[in-house]
């Protein structure tokens, strides 16, 4: 096996299954285990897991935040032929190392307005959630489904969902070269196409409504528990917590 500076291996071990591109292929798999049987204190893996995408001809790693213009992103890379190594990989500790050189990259957006989006997605228009008929009833209005997300260590990964799981904890805050947002998302992914080398061509986010921070119709229940439970993104992003 070949490998990097300082002894990584080579990031291009690392891909996800021809048919599976949640999962990384055997070999990598395998790279992984090795890496971790090495011990924790050799500090070759990340410590956390995420969600990733690497391409490896344009040398970036992007730590996907659901509900923050994925599909748009994954759709702009397949136009434009940027390849996908690692393609949708869930939940994944990656070799330091290896990507040291790779541009890193992420996109967040207002926790509120991440919330509702994730509500509407995953509750009205589907129950995703898998609730029963009189749970899945009392879930349509957004602050019985906000009190229920409210129970959940939404820093845990895997543990929570990933629709709710904190922002800043899908995104290795250590090692982020350029985290844009989605309400400036034409020039943030702009300047991201730059960095990659790939053609930058405006256009909506296919998964959220308007980029416009704040869903202006929450109630001061929603906003209050949407506050409190995703302070740490509010802090670390620079959003106005809702009032």
């Amino acid at each position: 096996m070949s490998e990097h500076a300082g002894g990584a291996p080579s990031p291009e071990v690392f891909r996800t299954r021809p048919g599976n591109r949640r999962r990384l292929t055997p070999a990598a798999e395998a790279e992984v285990s090795r890496l971790a049987a090495a011990g924790e204190a050799s500090g070759w893996l990340s410590p956390l897991a995420y969600n990733l995408t690497v391409s490896h001809s344009h040398r970036f790693v992007w730590y996907r935040v659901a509900k923050v213009a994925t599909r748009t992103i994954r759709h702009h890379c397949e136009a434009y032929g940027v390849t996908m190594d690692v393609d949708h990989a869930m939940r994944v500790r990656y070799p330091l190392g290896s990507f040291a050189d790779y541009f890193t990259f992420a996109f967040v957006r207002d926790p509120l307005d991440r919330f509702v989006s994730a509500w509407r997605d995953k509750v009205v228009d589907h129950n995703y959630y898998a609730f029963d008929d009189e749970t899945h009833a009392r879930m349509q209005t957004v602050e019985e489904f906000a009190r229920w997300t409210a129970a959940q260590d939404l820093s845990a990964v895997p543990g929570t969902d990933q629709h709710l799981t904190l922002q800043s904890r899908m995104i290795d805050l250590n090692r982020v070269d350029f985290v844009g947002r989605l309400e400036t998302f034409d020039r943030d992914f702009a300047e991201v196409c730059e960095r990659i080398g790939a053609p930058a061509v405006p256009t909506a986010p296919k998964n959220q409504t308007a980029p416009r921070g704040q869903d202006r119709n929450a109630s001061d229940e929603l906003k209050e528990l949407v506050g409190t439970m995703y302070r740490r993104d509010y802090q670390l992003f620079g959003y106005e917590v809702p009032a």
